[in-house]
């Protein structure tokens, strides 16, 4: 699906669903993509993320709920899924900068936050540079894990390490995050399992196996390779792909090819602060 129009049906289902209970992962399979990937690309499209859209959006519907007096704050509150009247009353001053009992009185100043739009804007501003690459099949060596910092976190602390002193990580690859889709994809080694999963590790060539850690296998493929100048503090990465998807994908001769993930290629490990040259690979086909 166009990312574009995805979104659009993002916002619609966001809009239909405000007094509900709305979970990232319900919107990114809209998209069918993985919530990470998702809440990515929505950050760089919105300025903002979903959460605090939607914030905006129940706050900014609030206040005609409240004006028409018909009903409760706490009644109000908990239409809008908030737990109690009084974390309602601080979400609403911290944005309108008036308690909800005062929004009731004529004349009093409050904001609203309309329903968001996304529609292609060719920026041309800063230019993105790009190479097409066929490659082999693979293998990458790694612990597969839910898309959370948690396990980002345990696998640095268990198998980073030996991956780094076996000489695991080599150039081009270093080391590799491969963002698996959702089973409509039909990627099989993971059919099974409904929920989005990634492998963080480097490139496996026949070396001697580690104990815990997973190898999988990526077919032959065309990929639209975009470098990135990234250091530790900012998602460089990130801002790459969700570029990708919505300003190149668009206007080239490429779409996506959904059977498989895309990669984060980390350059070579620097000091915390530095500048590290990574890489967002993109399997693509052509149109």
């Amino acid at each position: 699906m166009d990312w574009l129009q995805g979104m659009n049906k993002v916002v619609d289902y966001i809009e239909e669903n405000l007094t509900e209970d709305i979970k990232i992962e319900s919107l990114s399979k809209i998209l069918y993509c993985s919530a990470f990937e998702f809440s990515r690309v929505f950050s760089y499209l919105a300025g903002m993320s979903v959460s605090e859209y939607i914030r905006r959006r129940r706050l900014s519907q609030a206040v005609f709920d409240i004006q028409s007096g018909n009903e409760s704050i706490v009644d109000i509150a908990l239409k809008y899924c908030y737990e109690s009247q009084s974390a309602f009353s601080r979400a609403f001053k911290d944005l309108h900068e008036q308690t909800p009992a005062s929004a009731r009185k004529s004349g009093v100043s409050l904001k609203t936050y309309p329903k968001i739009t996304f529609k292609l804007i060719i920026r041309g501003v800063t230019e993105m540079d790009f190479r097409i690459e066929k490659k082999e099949s693979f293998k990458i060596i790694g612990q597969k894990s839910e898309l959370s910092w948690d396990e980002w976190g345990k696998f640095f602390d268990c198998y980073h390490q030996k991956l780094s002193d076996g000489g695991y990580y080599k150039a081009p690859f270093w080391q590799i995050w491969a963002f698996i889709l959702p089973p409509k994809y039909n990627y099989e080694p993971f059919k099974e399992h409904p929920e989005c999963r990634s492998i963080v590790g480097a490139e496996y060539n026949g070396e001697p196996l580690i104990e815990g850690l997973d190898i999988e296998e990526y077919p032959a493929a065309i990929w639209a390779i975009f470098p990135v100048v990234s250091d530790t503090e900012n998602d460089a990465t990130g801002t790459a792909y969700a570029r990708a998807m919505t300003e190149w994908i668009p206007l080239s001769n490429y779409t996506r090819n959904e059977n498989l993930p895309y990669l984060e290629v980390y350059g070579m490990p620097t000091e915390p602060g530095a500048v590290r040259y990574d890489e967002v690979w993109i399997p693509v086909i052509s149109k």
